[in-house]
């Protein structure tokens, strides 16, 4: 989100209709960007939204496609994201106000100014999204900052609070925060996450961008430009019968339910996307759809000269185990 907010990265995130050509929108995207929209037109509708998924589960990418949709619809945006500023170098409310006037003058200085103040900058810039991500991730190094008698991530918290209340009181003004998983932090981190959602109150209500049978989906939009739908079912449909007649499908499986779900991994397995899906995602490090895409990605182009139907097993030689050394997924090496 930093990246394409800079104006910098690959184009498949910062040029729009790339990345809206390479998105698979789930029902939980459509269903934001609804969301947002209708809020963005003074119909009401949630004004502080949470998108909560584990490590890896649509988050970020939910953030781009509103961050390119205000663009679209001629609203302001406000973006901050906690893993790329220091809260030794920048202030969240500092940084609001000069992405919106393009000035420091009104929320200065590293005490939390008033809720007035902060409502003051945003009615003036309606309509506008805030797209706050990583949050913790700058409240954790805050801890250290004194502010007065207290500390500078008890500010922020402040602020976010002032700041929620602020957005709920404005009719054409959206708020959404992501929420990452809270096994990836220790106790005390954990306690930070715990006072954040404790200022975000009652008027957050969470989303979830991506549900777990439309994985499959994404990975395909992603993975490749064009499938043909009638050579891939003429192959699944061929491999499915011989799988029944050896008598290898997966015990647990109708015969029905387990073509729908190889059409939809084609050109994998199903068990190809659920092992590393659920059993690399459960590792709390693992980002689940953004690790799972790069190391298919890895193997699709070991495998694009080859001429098999599909994929039913990572089995590679030397030559690939050395191209694919040292992939970083979630701290486990290949």
């Amino acid at each position: 989100l930093w990246e394409v907010f800079n104006n910098r990265g690959p184009e498949e995130y910062k040029d729009a209709e790339t990345f809206f050509k390479k998105t698979f929108m789930t029902k939980g995207l459509d269903n934001l960007l609804e969301e947002v929209q209708k809020r963005l037109k003074g119909r009401g509708g949630d004004a502080v939204i949470q998108l909560q998924t584990p490590f890896g589960g649509g988050k970020t990418h939910a953030l781009i496609a509103l961050y390119h949709k205000a663009k679209e619809w001629d609203t302001n945006v406000f973006v901050f994201v906690g893993d790329k500023v220091s809260p030794t170098d920048t202030i969240i409310w500092e940084e609001l106000e000069k992405q919106l006037t393009g000035k420091v003058k009104e929320l200065k200085g590293r005490t939390v100014p008033s809720g007035e103040k902060i409502r003051d900058i945003l009615k003036s810039k309606q309509p506008i999204i805030l797209l706050i991500d990583e949050l913790i991730e700058y409240l954790i190094p805050a801890r250290g900052i004194k502010v007065g008698n207290s500390t500078f991530d008890s500010q922020i918290l402040s602020f976010i609070k002032r700041l929620s209340e602020a957005v709920t009181s404005l009719d054409k003004c959206i708020m959404l925060v992501t929420s990452p998983s809270r096994t990836q932090y220790s106790e005390d981190d954990q306690q930070i996450l715990n006072f954040l959602s404790e200022r975000l109150g009652r008027v957050e209500k969470s989303y979830t961008p991506v549900e777990e049978g439309e994985i499959s989906s994404i990975i395909r939009k992603r993975l490749f430009s064009q499938v043909k739908e009638s050579e891939v079912k003429d192959i699944v449909s061929e491999v499915v019968d011989y799988f029944k007649k050896e008598n290898i499908l997966p015990l647990d499986v109708e015969l029905s339910e387990y073509r729908k779900r190889f059409l939809d991994s084609y050109p994998f397995l199903p068990e190809v996307i659920e092992c590393f899906y659920h059993r690399w995602g459960s590792f709390p490090t693992f980002q689940r759809t953004r690790g799972v895409l790069r190391l298919l990605s890895l193997i699709l182009y070991n495998l694009k000269s080859k001429n098999i139907a599909y994929i039913s097993c990572l089995l590679y030689t030397s030559d690939a185990a050395d191209e694919l050394d040292g992939v970083d997924l979630g701290g486990r090496r290949i």
